[in-house]
């Protein structure tokens, strides 16, 4: 796809920017994303797709940006974001708004290619991501996400409509999967989301998101979700990211995040085990469903892979 004239000609206006060569990139849902070089180096352009982003919610993510702008300064491995008139996302029209950032190089890896001396590097960038944080001012109201299970009623709420709604030729592993459940969410205590400590968290720390350079994260991406949350949420997210390999926890790799975390902030080798349980409970009801049990593409499927693997293993995590 190719960059609206519009883009190209705010981009001169407003920063000065004269572009000498346009690369597509593809990744992001809907989105369109831009490598882009100019006189001032190599800067990404992401264009906010109008079909999943009203204005409304532009200004939430705005907001979000701007927490992002803040860790950076802060010595956050994550990329400069170009402000213009004290805003990074610029609304052209109704239906044009987008971003510059500078352009980070760097390698994702994955459960089988990430090596211990990198989950090291990745536990002590979530750590310092998480530091910086809990710097920020609390929000005036500290409500959670609604686009998860983030509380023992909407968990059991959600559970108990999906088992109304199952169907008889709903697909047999979705069916065992769901009754797979019940066992943990009966066991489960009230009060058990309330042990876990809440701040601002990234809300989606996966591999997808996470470049590295040789041993080290070079930077921390797509900090458009980031909001008031349980901040081992981040934590549950990335060990199941990287070092759960062919159903197989890598417990070496587990360690490593561990030790590189533990540089700067406290977590136990039990604290991730229970960020583990953290993130089954926010994460199974996105992906348990119907239609991650046949064919789909290989991200939400990897996704449901690991809650089956929690729900199989809860019991005996650490």
């Amino acid at each position: 796809m190719e960059m609206e004239v519009k883009i190209i000609a705010d981009l001169k206006e407003s920063d000065g920017l004269i572009l000498n060569e346009i690369t597509s990139l593809t990744g992001g849902f809907l989105n369109l994303k831009w490598k882009i070089s100019t006189g001032k180096g190599q800067l990404l352009v992401k264009q906010y797709s109008n079909e999943r982003f009203k204005r409304e919610k532009l200004e939430l993510i705005e907001t979000r940006l701007q927490r992002q702008v803040i860790l950076e300064k802060n010595g956050v491995p994550c990329p400069f974001l170009w402000q213009h008139k004290g805003r990074v996302i610029r609304f052209l029209d109704d239906r044009t708004a987008y971003m510059v950032q500078n352009f980070h190089s760097g390698k994702k890896e994955n459960p089988s290619s990430i090596t211990t001396t990198q989950m090291y590097s990745l536990g002590s960038a979530c750590a310092i991501m998480h530091k910086a944080f809990s710097q920020l001012p609390a929000p005036s109201v500290k409500s959670l996400p609604i686009f998860g299970s983030y509380t023992m009623d909407l968990l059991l709420e959600n559970f108990n409509s999906r088992m109304v709604k199952l169907l008889p030729n709903d697909h047999v592993e979705y069916r065992k999967a769901l009754f797979a459940l019940e066992p943990i969410l009966n066991q489960l205590e009230t009060d058990f989301f309330d042990k876990f400590p809440k701040g601002f968290t990234h809300e989606d720390f996966h591999s997808g998101n996470i470049l590295f350079d040789g041993d080290f994260v070079s930077a921390i991406v797509d900090f458009d979700r980031n909001c008031y949350s349980y901040i081992w949420h981040d934590i549950g997210r990335a060990i199941l990211s990287f070092a759960l390999q062919d159903n197989t926890m890598n417990v070496e790799k587990v360690q490593a995040f561990h030790e590189g975390y533990s540089q700067h902030l406290p977590l136990t080798l039990t604290n991730i085990a229970d960020a583990l349980r953290l993130t089954w409970c926010i994460e199974t009801p996105w992906w348990i469903q119907p239609k991650f049990f046949g064919e789909c593409d290989e991200t939400p499927s990897k996704f449901k892979d690991e809650m089956l693997w929690i729900t199989k293993n809860w019991f005996n995590l650490v």
